[in-house]
């Protein structure tokens, strides 16, 4: 559901350019850029020194101050061997960890995944993406909409006014989310689950004391925070990089006691700030499982 785009520095050196690719780019759309290599930024004000008059060389600079992850995305990729050039630096790393896409000023390699500038703009099939879609209720795929997002999180609000990680339906989607914070290698990590108070403490207790000790990972925490019943009904997984919503919840349907789909939706910028703010930490959660060396 969310594509990420490695986007050569090159190709974004004039303010043209710039605006152009730029605005195509977003959570909401479907779309992030690699911060690949790390220092992506700077690897773009040196094309522009090149490229750019100083007043577009400006307004370039202005606008990465304002890039936020919304848009661009580390997921703590290595820059590789800096004496290369970027393609061949690029396509390294994609075998090592792929890319969906590489986008390049001129074309210069036959690679499957390679788009110039000017394909983009032709809206090919390896470019297109969505910001909603019709998903499966299974674990992978709940939790599959947001796996970009989830690899380079240090915090993750899983909002769902029912959640109950002592049932199979909630566990095995917080398994997957788990699984993918664990294989980013981030350690740190926050969840927090964001539930109604409709139930009895002791019965809340229950639902994530049998469960949660056993399954955290080591460095990742999870704390629980309650909601009056009447202020709680969306559902929601959100990272600070962006998020998306869930008409259904985020528990699976593998039992088929519920529906089959859901329709997820990735959060516009405005609509992503606005729930999170409306779901801020606490410094005294209902319940807290610190993270285990």
């Amino acid at each position: 559901m969310l594509k990420e785009f490695a986007l050569e520095p090159e190709a974004v050196a004039t303010w043209a350019s710039f605006k152009d690719l730029i605005e195509k780019f977003g959570v909401s759309k479907g779309r992030v850029i690699a911060a690949f290599p790390r220092k992506w930024r700077q690897a773009v004000l040196r094309a522009a020194q090149e490229q750019a008059r100083d007043v577009e060389r400006a307004r370039i600079v202005e606008k990465l101050q304002r890039l936020e992850g919304l848009v661009l995305l580390d997921r703590n990729r290595p820059s590789g061997d800096g004496a290369l050039p970027w393609l061949d630096r690029v396509l390294v790393e994609h075998d090592r960890l792929p890319f969906d896409g590489i986008i390049v000023r001129e074309r210069q390699n036959a690679h499957p995944k390679v788009l110039t500038t000017d394909e983009v703009d032709d809206d090919p099939p390896l470019f297109q993406a969505t910001g909603q879609k019709h998903i499966r209720r299974t674990a992978d795929e709940i939790v599959d909409c947001v796996a970009l997002l989830v690899s380079c999180a240090q915090t993750i609000k899983l909002v769902d006014p029912h959640f109950k990680p002592n049932e199979l339906r909630w566990k095995r989607p917080l398994m997957h989310l788990l699984k993918l914070v664990r294989d980013s290698g981030r350690i740190g990590v926050s969840i927090e689950v964001h539930r109604d108070n409709s139930a009895l403490p002791g019965n809340i207790r229950s639902y994530f004391e049998g469960a949660i000790p056993r399954i955290l990972p080591p460095g990742v925490g999870l704390s629980v925070h309650l909601h009056p019943e009447q202020a709680l009904h969306n559902r929601f997984i959100l990272t600070e990089r962006g998020g998306a919503s869930y008409q259904t919840g985020l528990d699976d349907n593998k039992e088929g006691r519920s529906t089959d789909e859901d329709l997820v939706t990735l959060l516009e910028p405005a609509t992503f700030e606005r729930e999170w703010r409306a779901y801020p930490s606490s410094d005294q959660p209902f319940l807290s499982y610190p993270p285990s060396n």
